[in-house]
């Protein structure tokens, strides 16, 4: 994958992105970048954990195998690293794996500031496979069963690293599109123009929905972080370019931090493209 080599200085702040891979991710963080961010891109994990045959060739290689290995990633990395854009393996269906995103993120740029869960359901609905028993189990552990995993990896170290004075951000980002029911009643939003997401993709829509809200309820009170709702129709403009949308949220995140945290305890969905109350917002401000 060619990484887009991005200088900025006095960069501060590291987020952590999940939902869309490196590969097709890599518009959204650019806008992110633009801001002045370090930017952790999750990117196909092909090694499952949890998969005999990878746990077999694993036994055969030597301690000398596994050590180049191992030093070969770490420097792959750091000269990813010093681009202020890297990626690092992810596995969905894997708790193991979400601890281990969140360890690296922090390793190789000594901490983790802010995390986003971006659900697209737009590009989820066109990477959706026919009906099946297969496609049902890849659907609940994409789709639903790995952002539960991060999320609560990703708040547990935010509880251990920081504070009232310098909480952690949490965004639940969903850009929402046109589902199977949508189209039986609106038959004119089937024009080939959109994918149309499955009711497996839809089912983990509401599913992303909920588990954000629930969590924004349950950790409300918690000054060590601070939880953003955001939502979009992909049909819009604001929501419609991911690299405007990284460089609108970068910004929304400056603006909301710069007003005392106004926005802290706002547990309402915020659509893309909204100024924060009583900032001065501009989508392409850069520090």
């Amino acid at each position: 994958m060619e990484i887009t080599v991005l200088y900025f200085s006095g960069m501060s702040k590291t987020i952590l992105v999940a939902g869309k891979n490196s590969n097709d991710g890599e518009k959204f963080s650019d806008g992110l970048a633009f801001t002045s961010r370090k930017v952790v891109m999750t990117e196909r994990e092909d090694n499952y954990i949890d998969s005999d045959e990878d746990d077999l060739s694993l036994k055969k290689k030597t301690i000398a195998e596994r050590k180049a290995e191992v030093e070969a990633f770490e420097e792959e990395k750091k000269l990813q690293s010093q681009t202020g854009i890297c990626t690092f393996p992810w596995n969905p269906s894997s708790a193991l794996s979400a601890r281990n995103l969140v360890l690296q993120t922090e390793n190789f740029f000594e901490k983790m500031d802010e995390a986003v869960l971006y659900f697209d359901e737009e590009y989820f609905a066109s990477n959706a496979q026919p009906f099946e028993p297969e496609e049902i189990a890849r659907s609940c552990d994409e789709l639903i069963l790995g952002f539960q995993y991060l999320t609560s990896e990703i708040i547990n170290r935010f509880e251990r690293k920081n504070n009232s004075s310098e909480p952690g951000s949490l965004v639940f980002l969903i850009k929402e599109g046109p589902c199977a029911l949508d189209a039986l009643k609106s038959p004119a939003v089937k024009n080939g123009s959109v994918p149309i997401a499955s009711p497996l993709v839809a089912a983990a829509a509401a599913a992303f929905t909920s588990f954000a809200e629930n969590i924004c309820a349950v950790y409300s009170k918690e000054d060590f972080l601070n939880i953003y709702l955001v939502r979009g129709d992909s049909t819009f403009d604001e929501a419609r370019k991911d690299d405007t949308i990284g460089k609108w949220l970068g910004n929304y995140l400056d603006a909301a931090e710069s007003s005392n945290g106004k926005q802290k305890k706002n547990f309402q969905w915020i659509k893309i493209g909204a100024k924060p109350s009583g900032s001065g917002f501009s989508l392409f401000r850069k520090k």
